[in-house]
């Protein structure tokens, strides 16, 4: 598992700590992470799709952050939980 969960940092909300060797493989452990949050056990959210997910942004930490909204914008307006990678 490529991230952890820092309940010492944010008792009240999720925090994490995530890594990859790539970009690529950071944002895939941190969506592996939020979906942590929304179910058990991600392993059991079935592959049935594609989604492509397009963004722009200069700073690494608001593309990081616009993606993972992206993520929850298909959980919550179309029922979608989504695996990145």
């Amino acid at each position: 598992m490529p991230y952890r969960f820092r309940e010492d940092i944010a008792p009240a909300d999720v925090a994490i700590e995530a890594w990859g060797k790539t970009l690529e493989e950071l944002f895939s452990s941190c969506a592996e992470a939020l979906l942590g949050t929304m179910v058990e056990d991600p392993g059991e959210v079935v592959r049935s799709r594609e989604v492509p997910i397009n963004l722009e942004d200069d700073e690494l930490d608001l593309l990081l952050f616009s993606f993972l909204q992206e993520l929850i914008y298909y959980k919550d307006a179309q029922r979608l939980l989504l695996h990145a990678g």
